[in-house]
């Protein structure tokens, strides 16, 4: 018997906690609930859930700093909620850590759909990946990646990401290739949503994100690794 998946919600809007319980439930999910982030921390420690569903908005400590402390011992899925639609708040989380992001109010169908592609994700075959000329490698054994020599930090969404255009360094991956990669069918055709992610994705691999020598746009399709 498949092992039941575990989803802690930490949110304070008792109403908002409540309906996505029961969804949540209702698709076969164990649920843990908070509205505290100092608690979320300690949960998120000691029993370990498969995916963390953080707003943003919390009584004590806000969820940017949540996902932050987090970073410091663990890569669960983190799935941020937020009523900020600019997007430096949104680059604002995701360089806290957070994998993905979905503004209030939300389509509890996307939800799910945002949760499943999240929770499906598996690890790559353990060969190693070089790519912008010697510039970057990839170890997918320790899940580590390399810029220049140095070991740098990324989310599992970035990781996912950046893999995807490692294993086609050289050729161009659309946008729509990479949306249903990494994010599923769900997200096939939203492209800002891609650029978000493109370019936060940048500023830790890129000298100068805003001049990029190693991750390439080519307008209008999307985008190459330099081989």
């Amino acid at each position: 018997m498949e092992q039941q998946q575990t989803i802690l919600v930490v949110d304070d809007d008792n109403g908002l906690q409540e309906l996505v319980r029961v969804r949540l439930e209702q698709e076969g999910y164990r649920v843990l609930q908070t509205i505290s982030g100092l608690e979320a921390i300690k949960m998120i420690r000691q029993q370990r859930p498969d995916l963390v569903i953080l707003d943003i908005m919390l009584p004590d400590i806000d969820g940017l700093t949540v996902c932050q402390r987090v970073r410091e011992f663990a890569a669960t899925p983190i799935l941020m909620l937020t009523a900020k639609t600019a997007p430096q708040d949104i680059i604002t989380g995701l360089d806290q850590g957070a994998d993905d992001y979905l503004t209030k109010p939300f389509n509890y169908d996307e939800l799910l759909a945002r949760i499943r592609t999240l929770l499906r994700r598996i690890p790559a075959v353990n060969r190693s990946i070089s790519a912008g000329n010697g510039v970057l490698s990839i170890d997918p054994r320790k899940r580590e990646v390399r810029v220049r020599g140095e070991l740098i930090d990324l989310t599992p969404t970035e990781y996912q990401l950046l893999q995807v255009l490692a294993e086609n360094a050289g050729a161009v991956v659309t946008h729509e290739q990479l949306l249903r990669t990494v994010w599923g069918s769900e997200q096939a055709r939203d492209n800002d949503y891609l650029k978000v992610y493109i370019w936060h994705l940048r500023r830790k691999i890129e000298l100068d994100p805003r001049q990029p020598q190693l991750l390439l746009t080519e307008w209008g399709v999307g985008y190459r690794l330099v081989p």
